[in-house]
């Protein structure tokens, strides 16, 4: 009885080793999906649709409230947030990529088309650079990444049974643009 203890005992230390270190694991599988721009190991890690849809109504929202202001008073504020919106859409669609989440872990931020400053692959040990890991809950954990104004995005991963996902991504928005 004493040895299936053991055994039960070491599998549960295994399993909930495993689960606590599998953010790190998801962190490096993305590096690496990254550095070898292997879309299959990305799409692995990171929930393209869900963390494109997150980015969309955050810079959706931030749009909202930096343009109520400038159009209250103008006719057609409507009809221009709708094609502003339809524009972000676009933008963070062809954004979410490799090569711009890359630019992001670098704490570089995306130009204003949805470019990135630099075409080649980065280096692995240049993703994350300076970043801070924290566990917010059980099945959720954040990545920050601070920028060189002193700004942080955060990436957010979710567990998902025993596998972790990248789902979100809030990046630091200047209210002046």
């Amino acid at each position: 009885m004493k040895k299936i203890m053991w055994v039960v005992g070491a599998i549960l230390t295994l399993v909930m080793g495993y689960v606590a270190a599998g953010p790190y694991l998801t962190v490096s599988a993305i590096k690496t999906g990254i550095v070898e721009q292997d879309s299959e190991k990305l799409s692995e890690n990171i929930k393209f649709p869900t963390l494109r849809q997150n980015l969309k109504e955050q810079l959706n929202a931030a749009m909202v409230k930096n343009s109520a202001t400038d159009l209250k008073d103008n006719p057609f504020a409507a009809l221009a947030a709708g094609f502003a919106s339809k524009m972000v859409d676009g933008m963070v669609d062809s954004f979410v990529t490799p090569a711009g989440l890359a630019a992001i872990m670098e704490g570089k931020k995306p130009s204003k088309n949805g470019d990135v400053e630099s075409t080649t692959p980065p280096k692995k040990d240049d993703l994350f650079k300076d970043a801070k890991f924290s566990y917010d809950s059980t099945s959720k954990f954040s990545i920050w990444v601070p920028n060189d104004k002193g700004e942080e995005a955060r990436f957010i991963l979710q567990r998902e049974a025993l596998s972790w996902k990248l789902v979100n991504l809030i990046i630091p928005i200047d209210e002046k643009n």
